[in-house]
């Protein structure tokens, strides 16, 4: 693959397996820091009380006897009702088990979608552009590696050296030239788009990347809970850069802009996908346990809209870049070739003026 080879601990063969385990384990901290810190347990028992009683809810819940506070109404005094022991079984089962029960699911959607998959059709294109010389074609050179396209240089070198006069010009200039240019711009644009490809697999590599960055912090966040852990700045998590700014091409100036373009250098990867310079990145960190909760799913919407964006990068520019192609072929010498006056000529116009060979 070269420039987007998945590394090793992004393929599924080890993503799958981490992922999924992370995403148990932040299940199981999220129970274990609910049920040990009173302030995250009183909350959890709040939410199961208003959800059995959504005709009066609750304010809060009170330590201690259990009980709850719960609003009359405008100019009311605030009424008291315990909660009883069986409502507790009831309510710290959910906990334990329902309470958090998204976690797993919603990291499990990140195993989609396989950045590997992609492999196929980024190998096809470079072959292709390579059959067209796109090695070459990248320094400014026509390099014609395919034997069927090797042909119009001989067909030059012939004109040059066994013809002259206004045919020989004509014809290298309005049929040899254009179809040489056009495989520049095939080239280019086959090797535009297998980079278009590998950079929107690069995209997907960085966000397993940071869903696993995710996890690890979030773990991390509830495991200092209640204990004068760190702040919620010491887990400030950002997403990470896919596809950086400036990276594709914000307009182009028709199918020759592409050829000297390069999308993605053979570094992206290497310089490991650098966390991005987020101006607000989600702090993790909280005093409950439902702080952390809430911290991640808003960071999970952050990533979600970074990987969208990544795609819609990919997506105009592969748009352009179609457009480009096919306002070519409507130019000579780009990617069209002048008609010849033959065409659609009728065997009186080949045959006025024609005068039997006198030899």
């Amino acid at each position: 693959m070269g420039n987007a080879d998945t590394p090793a601990e992004y393929t599924n063969a080890n993503f799958v397996p981490a992922l999924t385990q992370k995403a148990e384990k932040l299940r199981q901290e999220f129970v274990r820091q609910t049920l040990q810190d009173m302030n995250s347990y009183l909350d959890a028992l709040l939410e199961e009380y208003n959800k059995a009683n959504p005709d009066r809810p609750a304010l809060t819940v009170t330590s201690g006897g259990f009980s709850v506070i719960i609003s009359e109404g405008p100019g009311l005094p605030n009424s008291e009702r315990l909660i009883t022991e069986a409502e507790i079984r009831e309510w710290q089962h959910a906990i334990e088990h329902e309470h958090y029960a998204w976690v797993v699911p919603t990291f499990e959607g990140y195993l989609t979608p396989d950045p590997d998959e992609a492999n196929s059709a980024i190998d096809n294109l470079g072959k292709i552009a390579e059959m067209f010389g796109g090695a070459a074609t990248e320094s400014g050179k026509l390099g014609n590696r395919d034997l069927g396209l090797t042909g119009l240089q001989t067909v030059r070198d012939q004109m040059e050296n066994h013809w002259e006069g206004s045919f020989q010009q004509t014809f290298i200039s309005t049929f040899v030239a254009p179809l040489e240019n056009g495989q520049a711009c095939q080239a280019a644009a086959a090797r535009i788009s297998k980079e278009l490809l590998e950079a929107n697999k690069i995209s997907k590599i960085a966000q397993r990347k940071a869903i696993l960055d995710l996890l690890d912090k979030a773990i991390a966040a509830l495991g200092d809970l209640g204990a004068g852990g760190k702040s919620a700045k010491s887990y400030a998590w950002s997403t990470l850069v896919g596809i950086a700014a400036g990276t594709l091409i914000a307009a182009t100036g028709g199918i020759a802009a592409w050829i000297g373009a390069v999308i993605i250098s053979t570094s992206t990867l290497a310089q490991g996908l650098e966390v991005g310079g987020d101006d607000a990145p989600v702090e993790l960190g909280g005093t409950t346990a439902q702080d952390v909760a809430v911290a991640v799913q808003r960071a999970l919407t952050k990533q979600n809209e970074k990987f969208v964006e990544d795609e819609t990068k990919v997506a105009d520019a592969l748009t352009r870049l179609q457009q480009d192609v096919a306002a070519a072929r409507k130019v000579v010498g780009q990617l069209g070739v002048n008609r010849p006056d033959l065409y659609g000529a009728t065997p009186t116009d080949i045959q006025r003026g024609l005068t039997p060979s006198i030899s």
